[in-house]
């Protein structure tokens, strides 16, 4: 009974802590502009002082380092602590990897090559997941809901493809799988035109498909809050129940976003690295 009403008060937390910041400041703009922007300070519960962050470092950027400390923790705990039957956070980072290796790594690059990779991959998936669901508490921030952080992301996604296509291939042969076989000339550089500026489009489209569903979730959430203050008490009838229904879904675009970005990168890098006929 009391591991129920915890979790009934960390739900109010969850859904209705920027109401309250709200009913603080008294600003809808400022609230809004506040939670999708990449300060140097977090609110860690209403009505408490802000918390500066150390050294000078953005909320995103402290995000980023807090997924990859949670994922290095998970990892160690899953070393120290090995064995036949797995117990409790152990079996959500096997399901994950098995996730990982059964349904994105091996079908793809097959089980010789997928190996050497799935290291790689499971990184990139568990990072992704970990920094898009601690956007969810709000405390936290989205760093993938900033375009500067997944563009770095499909920017690192672009060099794996250049490197291993050219290390595999070599660069004539890596360059040359740009131009059809058996076409005459002008039409083969103009093929080749479009698929060599693809690379740099497929990869640009990685960042604005991440960037846009963590961004566009997380102000559809703050904005149907915001109506209980910009309408009327009365509209929290049907603003809280689309605000759960939209947290809940975000919960699923986080996983949906992660899975998609890491299948997307493991077929590039493996096409990269491909003979085309």
């Amino acid at each position: 009974m009391k591991n129920k009403y915890i979790a009934y008060l960390g739900l109010i937390y969850l859904l209705f802590s920027p109401v309250a910041v709200l009913a603080q400041e008294g600003n809808v703009s400022a609230v809004l502009s506040r939670e999708i922007s990449n300060g140097k300070t977090l609110d860690i519960f209403p009505f408490l002082p802000t918390v500066q962050l150390p050294l000078g470092i953005s909320a995103h950027f402290f995000m980023l380092l807090l997924s990859a400390g949670l994922i290095l923790s998970l990892f160690f705990y899953g070393k120290r602590h090995l064995a036949l039957k797995p117990r409790g956070l152990l079996v959500v980072l096997e399901n994950m990897i098995g996730f990982v290796q059964e349904d994105i790594v091996f079908p793809i690059m097959g089980e010789a090559k997928g190996e050497k990779w799935l290291p790689f991959f499971c990184t990139l998936f568990l990072f992704l997941l970990t920094s898009n669901l601690l956007g969810l508490i709000p405390c936290f921030k989205t760093a993938t809901g900033n375009i500067n952080v997944t563009s770095a992301l499909a920017a690192m996604i672009l060099i794996l493809v250049f490197s291993v296509g050219i290390k595999s291939l070599g660069t004539f042969r890596f360059f040359k799988n740009f131009f059809p076989a058996g076409v005459i000339l002008p039409i083969g550089i103009f093929v080749a035109f479009l698929e060599f500026t693809g690379l740099f489009l497929k990869t640009a489209i990685l960042s604005l498909r991440l960037f846009s569903n963590m961004f566009a979730g997380h102000l559809a959430i703050f904005s149907f809050l915001m109506l209980i203050f910009i309408l009327s008490p009365m509209a929290g009838i049907f603003a809280v129940p689309f605000t759960v229904f939209t947290y809940l879904l975000e919960v699923i675009v986080g996983f949906i976003q992660a899975f998609v970005f890491t299948l997307l990168s493991c077929i590039f890098i493996t096409m990269a690295s491909s003979v085309h006929e």
